[in-house]
């Protein structure tokens, strides 16, 4: 009887990574004519783009290209955050070494697509940047801090500070409309070594409990119109971090794939969702989440553009995923309203006078999808 459990187990499992069929190339989807509201309408807006970390610079990598004539276009009331994971693949290495050019080149990429441009802008770090969870991730961390902010020369952009795990706030917006950008260093949770504030296991806890405590509070602020919170790893996610992978996964090897697959479900490695560290640090900021409506979540990670959200208690929380600015992997493709495709490009989220929508582009300069997350505007969630 065990046996004929464990089966019904693995097989359960199995269907449910088992994804339908991602859309090919050759049926990427389109949207033609936008339904929008006009642009005279809309107060702000925020582009996220994250993994960007395989960037070439001469010529500039084409999904960064796109990017830097939206951001053109857009001008000052709007931002850009790179989400994370900016050099790969072990994040920006020390002056002496032999790889340190590939990965300021990579760098520099992602600065000339902001080249002139008048908006904020804002730079995450992903576990690559922490020398891929490794030893000295710190010291690389804090290296390209550095190197962005001195390169850039535009102030604090590299957030949060020096490893730290946040939350860190910008203040976006206008006189008409007041954004809360909330940055999360969420490798900060997973990461194995030395780290700030967390020389021990009771100082990593007592910092925990400081972060959700700022967090709230920077999530409950009645000051703002909108919330946004952004950081490099998801909460959700219909990609390979989140426990889905192409039937291919499962035959090859024979029987060892499907082992594999389950593997990744129930236990994980440390960057997937399903590894314990990982699902206590997301089940600790979810809930924090719940406490606004809406309440938007951005980041990178799984190397695809994806749109999540619920038609239950969560359904005031909306999660994107921007991860593919130069890789992509594979992505379930989930029914509507929810969206996801492996794709490179990058994500918009547009804040309008009745309503804030969210598209997504791809390299070639195709808007694959938009989608109004809520009618909801201005200060309306709070009554």
């Amino acid at each position: 009887m065990k046996k004929y459990i464990i089966i019904l187990v693995v097989l359960t499992i199995v269907a449910g990574c088992v994804s339908t069929k991602p859309p090919s190339a050759d049926s990427v989807p389109v949207v033609e004519n936008s339904a929008q509201p006009d642009e005279s309408d809309r107060l702000y807006s925020v582009f996220l783009v994250g993994d960007a970390g395989d960037a070439s610079l001469n010529p500039l990598e084409p999904s960064l290209s796109v990017l830097r004539e939206k951001l053109q276009q857009t001008g000052e009331n709007s931002a850009v955050v790179f989400l994370g994971d900016n050099v790969y693949p072990h994040g920006l290495p020390r002056e002496d070494h032999r790889k340190r050019q590939r990965a300021e080149k990579r760098l520099q990429a992602q600065f000339k697509s902001v080249e002139n441009y008048e908006g904020e802008v804002i730079f995450l770090s992903g576990n690559h940047d922490w020398n891929s969870s490794r030893k000295k991730g710190l010291q690389a961390v804090n290296r390209q801090e550095r190197f962005v902010e001195e390169s850039l020369n535009r102030g604090n952009v590299f957030l949060p500070d020096g490893g730290l795990p946040g939350p860190s706030v910008l203040e976006a917006g206008n006189d008409e409309f007041k954004l809360s950008i909330i940055a999360l260093n969420t490798q900060w949770w997973l990461y194995p070594h030395k780290k700030p504030g967390a020389e021990t296991e009771a100082e990593y806890e007592s910092t925990k409990e400081q972060v959700i405590r700022d967090l709230k509070k920077a999530v409950a602020d009645t000051t703002v119109d909108q919330v946004l919170v952004v950081g490099h790893h998801p909460m959700y996610s219909n990609g390979t971090n989140g426990g889905k992978f192409p039937l291919k996964t499962h035959l090859l090897p024979p029987v060892g794939g499907s082992l594999y697959v389950l593997y990744r479900n129930i236990f994980g490695t440390a960057q997937d969702i399903s590894s314990r560290k990982y699902g206590k640090f997301k089940e600790q900021l979810t809930t924090v989440f719940a406490e606004r409506n809406p309440l938007i979540y951005a980041s990178g990670h799984d190397h695809s553009l994806q749109y999540i959200t619920f038609d239950d208690e969560r359904r005031n929380q909306h999660y994107i995923i921007s991860g593919s600015g130069t890789v992509t992997s594979y992505v379930k493709n989930p029914e509507l309203p929810n969206f996801g495709i492996q794709q490179k490009g990058f994500s918009a989220l547009h804040y309008y006078k009745k309503g804030i929508w969210i598209e997504f582009w791809n390299e070639q300069g195709k808007r694959l999808f938009e989608q109004e997350i809520t009618s909801i505007h201005k200060k309306e969630w709070a009554k």
